[in-house]
């Protein structure tokens, strides 16, 4: 017995020194001899199959509705297989998505096939569909793939494409950047709102008119930038407040200078036009800021967004030019010019006196017309017909 239980505690140690040698990186001696056995991260490096697979080929990337990588699956071997079964190499839970959705390969030239499974739902590159059991070439000339499938936005980086620059952190330097000019966009609009109330006020109520307007801004400009925060918080996690505020106060200010500059080029060149319609212009500074509020609610659609602003003022310009043509027979605005500045700013040449009466001649004649017209009951403020009212009513 004390022999027996002497080799059993040689035994032990033994062991116990193979052991601490393995985990200290070393191989382990075998037991009868042969050789030393090699450990499992010594097999791993020596066989090419594990290290060929081990190597990173491509990234297959999750995207969200905002453009951000929510998850990574990296590829080691080709081809990839991409579906909602256990047994794939990438695994979507996404309920639109096939058991066995699409796979990936590579082949020796580089060129990068897609191999569409059994699905009824297909996968999008880009603006093409590929439905259920084709196959087709993807070219992979930019630094990433889009891919489509069900709900789900991936996108596909290969270990050979290109890297865009790293981008710098944005610092309290960039951040007074900011800062500074929206202060001075701020400024300059609370001095445009004040001037204007001066001019629409007398001296005794300016300062009364001037707190009024400055306050019923800044409460306008707070619900207005603080409604677009908190969708954009919704729906982006971030509130992005200072952007929509950027927003607001620059378009403000652009509305103020079309205020005053169509009135003064029109007056100063002679150009009635340019008041008749500024309304395009007016329509074009809020679909813009209407399109920049948009776009920190929704990032990842800037076309879709742009064409959308663009249809809204298009439409808007449309009633307007039909409603300015039911009410006064003309597309434009203003019946004439009513803005008035000092002579010194008018560069246009004064007509002569002769001229100016011949080009009346067509504006007789159509008033000597009008004036032999009836005059309509509406014109003479006489009631209508009695029971017309209740004609219209049934």
């Amino acid at each position: 017995m004390g022999q027996a239980d002497a080799d059993r505690d040689a035994d032990v140690r033994r062991a116990d020194a193979m052991t601490e040698h393995a985990s200290a990186g070393g191989a382990l001696a075998a037991p009868d001899g042969e050789g030393a056995v090699p450990t499992h991260a010594e097999r791993a490096a020596s066989d090419p199959s594990t290290s060929k697979r081990r190597a990173t080929r491509a990234l297959l990337e999750v995207i969200d509705r905002d453009g951000h990588v929510r998850q990574v699956w990296p590829i080691h071997a080709w081809p990839a297989r991409i579906g909602r079964a256990l047994d794939n190499d990438v695994v979507l839970t996404d309920p639109h998505v096939a058991p066995h959705h699409f796979s990936l390969d590579l082949d020796d030239d580089g060129k990068l096939t897609l191999a569409t499974g059994d699905t009824i739902n297909g996968v999008s590159v880009g603006l093409q569909r590929h439905p259920a059991g084709s196959r087709s070439v993807i070219a992979h000339n930019a630094a990433a793939i889009d891919f489509g499938a069900g709900r789900s936005r991936l996108r596909l980086r290969l270990a050979d494409a290109p890297l865009s620059p790293e981008l710098p952190l944005a610092g309290v330097a960039v951040h007074n950047l900011r800062i500074l000019p929206s202060l001075a966009i701020g400024l300059v609009l609370l001095a445009g709102i004040a001037f204007n109330s001066y001019l629409d006020s007398d001296p005794d109520t300016f300062s009364r008119v001037a707190g009024n307007t400055l306050l019923a801004g800044l409460s306008g400009a707070a619900i207005w930038c603080g409604a677009w925060a908190l969708l954009s918080k919704t729906i982006t996690r971030q509130s992005h407040f200072g952007w929509h505020l950027r927003v607001f106060m620059l378009a403000g200010l652009t509305l103020l200078a079309l205020a005053a500059i169509p009135g003064l080029l029109a007056f100063s060149l002679s150009w009635p036009w340019l008041t008749d319609f500024s309304f395009v212009a007016t329509y074009a500074v809020g679909a813009t800021a209407l399109y920049f509020h948009l776009l920190a609610v929704e990032p990842a659609r800037p076309r879709l967004l742009r064409a959308v602003v663009a249809t809204g003022a298009v439409v808007g310009i449309a009633l307007t030019l039909w409603f300015n043509l039911q009410r006064t027979s003309r597309i434009g605005e203003e019946l004439y010019m009513s803005h008035l500045f000092p002579p010194k700013l008018r560069l246009a040449r004064p007509l002569a006196t002769d001229r100016f009466i011949s080009e009346l001649a067509p504006l007789r004649a159509l008033l000597d017309k009008k004036a032999k017209e009836a005059p309509s009951a509406e014109e003479l403020g006489a009631p209508p017909p009695a029971g017309r009212g209740e004609d219209d009513d049934e």
